[in-house]
């Protein structure tokens, strides 16, 4: 056990020291970690692959020295960090300073977006926010933005609204808003969700930056790729307990989740029809698309491929109705369901049973369909949890729930594997089958290339340079 680890990056070889014999949630019948433990050194690499509800977040958290709750949560073990030695104790528990431990150790949450504070008006702004709460001088306030935003190309966002960004832009400016605070760690719950090729690399590149600065990087994914070669520390986390993980075990794992592509569907009616749309939003100085032509068939699947900010939830949005084209014509002969990138942007009810009945007739169809969903699903042990109680996975399915009890014939999907563990990849996988095979068809927008390629009958790429790929050095 470390006692008084120097408060260093390269002059010790211990930045944070870990050993927490049990964790359990308040009002929680089970724990959700047992026997973790954990070394990070300076420049270090630690992957935890887990499946949604594994622990990961949990155990990020915890790091983060947000968990656990003072006088709530259970926590058995202790916490080296910085000549700070946190012990955890059934009689007691010492009290963090999460604002004072966030100077050590940073943690960019699953959801992005709720990194950012949402009150500043550029991206600038957003990315000096802590700084200016520690009082920094502006000098060198502008000197780490210049830095960073090189390194991250982001120069082309810094005078953006944050509020206007893709959702791959979005996760990209929290990332570099929680990397230019300097923390010695730095825990990322899916870094890589919903970004594109280019902004992977970026952000690849950005840590094997900060790692050779000396920064110890924890990442916390549903998978290991693309980390598994480069990764100091590569493990597994199921059910809240860490297990030895290698690459071989990934490649497996991947190769039997890989399924071939469908075959495409004969001749079929056009359900949905762009035909030299243009699509923009008020007061932008030019349009997102223009020249749209694009077509999906009844019993089709189409995937949207491209950039982040290339246009493609603009695309879902119009094919919604949610966004009238500028010019051009669309034409949407059935009805329409879109699942959106962010699940919290989709869910505000009490309970999961009353989210996806929300909105619904009493005595109607679509009411009598709400068991069958939850059911299909996976959801019906759920139907009186509340959303924001359930584990990422579950919760993005139970966004999909509200979508699919209106039985719309189109349904449109917006980056749908993020935060999905496996098993939400085979309902995901058979709520696209069923609506193929009623005569729907199907619109989705993802990053996810092994998902594209295996669910998509074609890809329609959005204007903008190939994607290049990279790996983790």
């Amino acid at each position: 056990m470390i006692e008084n680890p120097e408060n260093s990056r390269t002059g010790n070889s211990v930045l944070l020291h870990l050993n927490i014999k049990r964790f359990r949630y308040s009002g929680a019948e089970l724990d959700s970690l047992q026997r973790i433990k954990m070394t990070l050194s300076p420049g270090s690499l630690t992957v935890i692959v887990g499946e949604s509800g594994s622990g990961k977040s949990t155990l990020g958290e915890v790091l983060a020295g947000i968990l656990p709750r003072q006088g709530a949560d259970h926590c058995l073990g202790t916490i080296n960090l910085a000549g700070q030695r946190i012990k955890y104790t059934d009689l007691e528990s010492q009290r963090i300073n999460v604002a004072g431990w966030a100077k050590h150790v940073g943690l960019l949450p699953q959801e992005a977006g709720h990194y950012l504070s949402r009150i500043r008006e550029t991206v600038a702004e957003e990315l000096v926010f802590s700084l200016e709460n520690e009082g920094m001088q502006r000098d060198e306030m502008r000197r780490r933005i210049a830095s960073l935003s090189k390194h991250l190309n982001l120069d082309h966002l810094l005078e953006r609204d944050p509020a206007k960004l893709s959702g791959g832009q979005e996760r990209l400016v929290a990332l570099a808003a929680l990397a230019i605070s300097d923390p010695s760690v730095m825990v990322l719950d899916e870094p890589l969700a919903g970004l594109d090729s280019e902004a992977t690399v970026a952000v690849i590149e950005m840590i094997s930056r900060l790692r050779a600065d000396g920064t110890a990087m924890v990442v916390l994914s549903r998978t290991a790729e693309p980390w598994a070669e480069n990764a100091d520390v590569l493990t597994k986390l199921e059910n809240g307990q860490l297990s030895e993980y290698s690459a071989e075990d990934h490649l497996r794992d991947s190769a039997s989740a890989r399924t071939q592509r469908r075959a495409i569907p004969g001749h079929a009616e056009v359900l949905l029809d762009f035909s030299g749309v243009q699509l923009g939003y008020a007061g932008a100085a030019r349009p997102v698309l223009d020249g749209l032509d694009l077509q999906v068939r009844a019993g089709e699947c189409v995937g949207l491929a491209g950039a982040n900010g290339s246009g493609k939830t603009t695309v879902l949005k119009a094919a919604a109705k949610l966004l009238r084209p500028t010019a051009g014509t669309l034409a949407v002969s059935v009805a329409t369901g879109m699942l959106l990138q962010n699940s919290s942007d989709q869910l505000f009810e009490r309970t999961v049973l009353r989210e996806v009945s929300f909105g619904l007739p009493k005595k109607g169809r679509q009411r009598l369909r709400v068991p069958e969903v939850l059911s299909r699903l996976g959801l019906e042990a759920f139907a009186e949890t509340h959303p924001y109680e359930l584990p990422a996975s579950a919760r993005r399915l139970v966004a999909l729930a509200t979508v699919l009890v209106r039985e719309p014939q189109i349904l449109l999907l917006d980056e749908p594997t993020e935060a999905l563990d496996s098993e939400g990849m085979i309902r995901l996988q058979e709520v696209i089958d069923s609506v193929l095979i009623r005569g729907g068809a199907v619109l989705l927008s993802t990053h996810d290339k092994d998902f594209m390629h295996s669910t998509t009958h074609r890809v329609h790429q959005m204007p903008g340079n190939p994607e290049p790929t990279a790996r983790p050095s």
